[in-house]
């Protein structure tokens, strides 16, 4: 992936990732999250987005984001009702510039279904729009 990430570099853009326990029957060694931060290592200008797919792998991936300013989560590997407690609380204090809403897959999860759990998640007033909107804009350079 070292030529990808290259030229995600040489031409700013974002690099999306899975990482985590995959749900197909997958070996996952491709996926874990601790290979994240060689990436970040060798290439610290990459921004790189990623979802993490374990609740304890949510820790680790708070440890990484705070370790590492390019690299970002998403939260498109679950339904809102199971987002790790570990990421609510990042985004809650030091992280809420570093959490980015990802839809979870239209055939795993019905959109009524996750904006209803939606209202459970207990993210802070002020959390709610970078988490929705403004990180991805940023990230993205998406524009207003």
């Amino acid at each position: 992936m070292y030529p990808i990430y290259a030229k995600c570099v040489e031409l700013g853009r974002t690099h999306f990732v899975c990482a985590g326990v995959p749900g197909p029957r997958l070996p996952m060694w491709p996926q874990e999250v601790r290979l994240i931060d060689k990436v970040m290592y060798d290439f610290p200008e990459l921004v790189f987005h990623h979802a993490a797919r374990l609740r304890a792998v949510g820790r680790l991936a708070v440890k990484l984001m705070l370790k590492w300013p390019n690299l970002y989560y998403s939260t498109s590997a679950f339904a809102p009702k199971h987002y790790p407690r570990s990421i609510i609380r990042f985004a809650n204090s030091r992280g809420a510039d570093k959490i980015i809403y990802g839809g979870y897959s239209p055939w795993a999860c019905r959109s009524s279904a996750i904006m209803t759990d939606m209202n459970d998640v207990p993210f802070k007033d002020e959390v709610w729009p970078k988490f929705l909107r403004d990180n991805a804009r940023r990230v993205l350079k998406l524009g207003r």
